[in-house]
């Protein structure tokens, strides 16, 4: 695919806005995503550039959503709607007919029904591992879908999970085995965990590692929840249902190891790498620290770790320590005083 599609999101709320380009971005290099927060700043973005699809809260600061439409379609008539809204749902789809928008939405959003609407709208051919980095043909990637689907089925029976789920980076449900019915996951849940596999993948990155076993286990008042990652793309999520009385966690984790590793094979046939992926992934942009207490490897951390403090500094932090807890007085935590100051060798010399 040659085309670069321009993407603009008209939302107020910020943090939706970033969720929104977060998803559409991971998509490929060749979506390019502008966010607004109002009206008036679309029409000038639409002034200036081309933009293939709109996706317009309804309620926006000064010009609303259904205007902002209009005034969209007066410019650029080719350009797609998508409408999205925190109102009842028989208002939005009025809306929607009304303006006669390309897909509507409900807020909160599934991320991963829109995302599909909108490849679907903009005439794209959908992987389901998104865009393939290599040469893959269609058999090849039926085969390996079937196989990982049967990973899946096999990794739910043997751990009696109600449901295993294969989702991408941004939350996004990839392949499922077994239903959850009506007691889904919240859209949120899929995005706190979505940040979990970024702040995972970009750990190991720090701490230099090329194929972790990261492991997250919580339970709610009807959920047990299993979260693995597969690699920096993917990542493996397991749910029990509560009152749960079949495999230790030790067992649950074996079957789940075993599986990653399939997977990973399994992807690394088709391109996705792994390691090099890994180490990779999620680099931070900001500077490295400069404070050369920051142990640099695992053997430095470690021995700092076994570092002793030498017995009078030691002893003048119990005694310290001691003051504080016995003193009847209100303490601010962060201030010392003189005395505690003076014991601990911080305060000036007495002349």
């Amino acid at each position: 695919m040659n085309k670069r599609y321009r993407i603009l999101i008209i939302e107020d709320h910020r943090e939706l806005a970033r969720v929104l380009r977060t998803g559409i971005e991971s998509l490929g290099e060749h979506f390019i995503v502008l966010d607004v927060p109002s009206g008036e700043e679309a029409l000038l973005e639409t002034h200036r550039t081309h933009i293939d699809l709109a996706i317009v809260d309804m309620r926006l600061p000064g010009i609303d959503g259904p205007e902002l439409v209009q005034r969209l379609r007066q410019r650029q008539p080719q350009i797609k709607i998508f409408l999205i809204s925190g109102q009842e749902e028989d208002k939005i789809r009025s809306a929607a007919t009304t303006i006669q928008a390309d897909a509507w939405f409900h807020k909160p959003l599934e991320l991963a029904d829109m995302l599909d609407a909108m490849e679907r709208t903009l005439g794209l051919a959908n992987s389901i591992f998104g865009r393939m980095p290599g040469p893959i043909s269609r058999v090849e990637e039926e085969e390996a879908v079937g196989r990982i689907s049967d990973l899946l089925s096999d990794l739910r029976e043997a751990t009696q999970a109600r449901a295993v789920v294969l989702l991408n980076e941004v939350g996004r449900v990839v392949l499922q085995a077994g239903s959850l019915g009506q007691q889904a996951l919240p859209p949120k849940a899929l995005l706190t965990l979505a940040s979990l596999h970024t702040t995972s993948v970009r750990l190991t990155h720090i701490m230099q590692s090329q194929q972790p076993y990261v492991f997250f286990s919580c339970h709610f008042d009807n959920f047990i929840l299993h979260f693995s990652i597969v690699n920096a793309q993917y990542a493996l999520l397991l749910i029990y249902n509560i009152p749960y009385q079949y495999l230790t966690l030790d067992a649950v984790t074996t079957q789940i190891q075993t599986t990653l590793t399939g997977l990973r094979q399994i992807m690394e046939s088709l391109g996705i790498a792994i390691s090099e992926r890994m180490a990779s992934a999620m680099q931070s942009d900001d500077p490295p620290a400069e404070d050369h207490d920051i142990p640099t490897t695992n053997e430095d951390f470690v021995a700092l770790l076994e570092q002793e403090l030498p017995s009078d500094e030691a002893e003048a932090f119990w005694e310290v320590l001691s003051d504080v807890q016995s003193s009847t007085s209100p303490m601010n935590p962060d201030v010392l005083t003189y005395e505690q100051a003076r014991r601990l060798g911080l305060a000036p010399a007495e002349d």
